[in-house]
């Protein structure tokens, strides 16, 4: 095989590698809108990118092994087929049921293209290459992952989210071709015998009883049944797993590799970045679109940075790691990490973008050096497994993201919900200290409790909601029914006390008035002398009562206008305690994320040893 073609090759393998990584995060940018499309909640569309990842973890190790078994190139292939396929059903479904059922499959797919990468680059370009393809491989899976977003944000900017997955099908192709026509077969020559079902079977509801339960716990109460079951479940599922898969003949995860404990402590690495990436990917997303209303475009723009800076990281992090090992880089990088979400937990609505940048670019510095793990945990492993090794790492990151969606999401369901129940109670508070009309107050408290009348985390299911609120008040407020006098220290209330007296003393003039011209109407009855005196008189009286109807029209305007400053005063104070909370809801899920790699960093110590002579 000529230099040339080995290179043709190995791009056609990493398209297909960039391919199934991208798809584990493009799509979480288009979650708002496939939500508002279906118009459903952040709970429900969740299990949009949940069912993918959770679908490339349960099936990463069992395609790795059949890989092994029966021929990598022809397992490649039919990956291609089911990834490409799905990719167009997911384009054209009609409902959200549909997109997650199409997505789940898709995920079959890329949990089978994505492990075979690296084994079958080493079969191209030999073992004494593995460190460099190890290296290429993590960043294109870094980069891949990391610039799902902002490759998302710019489709979503000039199409529909249908050609998020849309975007697929030619890369498909092209990859399917290339390694059609110039990759070799290869196997596992000391694997024998049949694929572990009931391993795969128990791993699966192992994984989906325990991702299930976390995702929905929320939504079906914590002490429900469903949630108890599906995570008890799926606890018990995946201890007797653990004992099956010691006993088995031919088992579907060899346990054994795990006694590498390179391999075991880089699995846990990556795991732990493809949790982490969960903060910067999808929180921050939901953050930039639904609370600070940002396009995807400019969402994406933000989030930009960690795909560009994980394009100078990994390679960084890769000579680092040939010169002073596994340890201190993927320590510095978890380390880093923990500091860029804390970071983030630092973040207001009134924080500039360019900040925002900065502590997006810490992560992607972080994630890019913890990224090398992925080098670490081939480096000590046989050939022969560097598959099932590929298969158990890529696995370990997946069920990172796939948890990390869970918890991370239901902390921020919790929270937000918290800080929503928060908003209502001191609006309601702010509404009935301010001085405003009965009708306001009402109508105020009637909207306030049919925005807060679900518990459901999403800022977009409220946003007509908030603009019917807004009418609604303003509607009410125009009203001239019982309308407060202005308070006395204010501008307008020294205005409505001056435009007061005034009138009370038109009223006085328009009675005397009144009283005159009466006296006169007698009088000129009896003297016609005195009749053109009283017909000026009637002229006057009628002149001055009309004063007094726009003098009354005025002090109900003063006090329209006072309502009014003070109704601007009252929403000024709902949106900034609005903001304050929502802000508390996200900071706290970032610095839940950062103490969790934090508590998990030292485990980088395990990534390396010395080669035994």
């Amino acid at each position: 095989m000529s230099k040339i073609i080995k290179i043709v090759s190995f791009i056609g393998l990493t398209i297909a590698m960039f391919m199934g990584t991208l798809d584990s995060t493009i799509v979480n940018i288009a979650l708002p809108k496939i939500m508002s499309d279906f118009n459903t909640g952040i709970t429900n569309v969740s299990w949009v990118s949940t069912i993918y990842t959770l679908s490339l973890a349960v099936f990463m190790i069992t395609s790795s092994k059949i890989a092994d078994c029966y021929g990598r190139k022809k397992v490649m292939l039919v990956g291609l087929v089911l990834f490409g396929g799905f990719s167009a059903a997911s384009m054209l479904s009609n409902s959200l049921l549909e997109l997650i059922i199409f997505r789940f499959f898709q995920g079959i797919g890329g949990a089978i293209i994505t492990p075979i990468v690296l084994p079958m680059g080493i079969e191209i370009f030999g073992k004494e290459n593995t460190s460099k393809l190890a290296s290429a491989v993590g960043a294109v899976t870094a980069l891949a992952a990391a610039g799902g977003p902002p490759i998302g944000g710019i489709i979503l900017e000039y199409a529909s989210w249908r050609e998020v997955f849309g975007i697929n099908i030619p890369l498909t192709i092209i990859s399917f071709v290339i390694i059609l026509v110039w990759t070799n077969e290869s196997y596992d020559e000391s694997l024998a015998g049949n694929i572990d079902s009931l391993g795969t079977i128990l791993l699966t509801i192992g994984l989906g009883g325990i991702t299930f339960g976390m995702l929905e716990g929320r939504q079906y109460s914590w002490s429900s049944s469903l949630i108890l079951s599906a995570l008890i479940g799926g606890i018990l599922a995946l201890v007797i797993f653990i004992l099956i898969e010691r006993k088995i003949k031919n088992p579907l995860l060899e346990l054994n590799l795990f006694r590498e404990k390179t391999l075991t402590a880089s699995s846990i690495v990556y795991f732990i970045t493809g949790f982490a990436l969960v903060c910067p990917m999808l929180i921050l997303n939901y953050f930039l679109q639904d609370v600070l209303n940002y396009s995807a475009l400019t969402s994406a723009f933000i989030i930009m940075p960690i795909s560009l800076t994980i394009m100078f990281s990994m390679p960084l992090g890769t000579k680092l790691f040939e010169k002073v090992g596994a340890i201190p880089v993927t320590f510095a990088g978890l380390f880093i990490m923990a500091v860029s979400l804390f970071l983030l937990s630092l973040i207001k609505v009134n924080t500039p973008k360019e900040i925002m940048v900065i502590f997006v670019i810490i992560n992607g510095i972080g994630f890019g050096f913890s990224c090398v793990s992925l080098v670490s945990s081939v480096k000590h492993l046989p050939k022969n497994k560097s598959g099932m090794g590929s298969g158990i790492v890529n696995a370990a990151r997946q069920i990172g993201t796939c948890l990390g969606i869970a918890l991370l999401v239901t902390v921020l369901d919790g929270n937000v919900t918290t800080a929503k129940n928060n908003i209502k109670q001191d609006s309601l508070r702010i509404i009935n200290k301010q001085s405003l009309s009965k009708k306001v107050k009402t109508t105020s408290r009637q909207e306030l409790n049919k925005l807060f009348s679900t518990t459901d985390s999403s800022t977009i299911s409220t946003k007509k909601k908030q603009k019917h609120l807004k009418k609604e008040i303003v509607e009410a407020a125009k009203s001239t029914k019982s309308l407060p006098i202005p308070k006395s220290n204010s501008n307008y209330g020294k205005i409505y006390q001056a435009e007061t007296k005034i009138y009370y003393a038109t009223q006085t003039v328009n009675n005397n008035s009144t009283k005159i011209t009466d006296e006169l109407n007698i009088i000129s009855k009896e003297n016609s002398f005195i009749s053109p005196l009283f017909s000026i008189m009637r002229k006057i009286n009628k002149v001055s009562n009309e004063i007094s109807l726009k003098q009354k029209k005025v002090l109900t305007a003063i006090k329209l206008l006072a309502q009014k400053r003070e109704l601007n005063h009252v929403l000024n104070q709902i949106k900034s305690k609005k903001n304050q909370q929502i802000s508390k809801a996200f900071s706290h899920t970032y610095l839940l994320g950062s103490l969790i790699v934090l508590v998990l960093s030292p485990v980088a110590l395990w990534t390396d040893r010395k080669e035994k002579q």
